[in-house]
């Protein structure tokens, strides 16, 4: 399961990375080793943030977009997304 959360950041931090006009050669390792420590004091939602913020990435999603997008990636499905349930 923790192979599945890392796979899911960097994939994450790539796409910002990209975006941003970086094409980091290691496919978003060393992204998601910074916003895993990042995560350690603020939690994920806020280590996106402060990842933007230090990469000086302009007009990117929040914190809490990011994370959600990470969470999809583990679950499937978008975190607090209502889903149907059979009966």
């Amino acid at each position: 399961m923790e192979e599945t959360w890392r796979e899911a950041i960097e994939a994450v931090a790539y796409e910002l990375a990209r975006r941003n006009g970086e094409s980091p050669l290691d496919r978003g390792v060393e992204l998601r080793r910074r916003v895993e420590t990042l995560a350690r004091k603020d939690g994920l939602p806020r280590a996106f943030e402060r990842l933007v913020q230090e990469r000086g990435y302009r007009g990117e999603e929040s914190g809490e977009e990011s994370a959600a997008r990470v969470y999809a990636l583990v679950y499937g499905v978008r975190a607090g997304t209502p889903t149907l349930v059979a009966a």
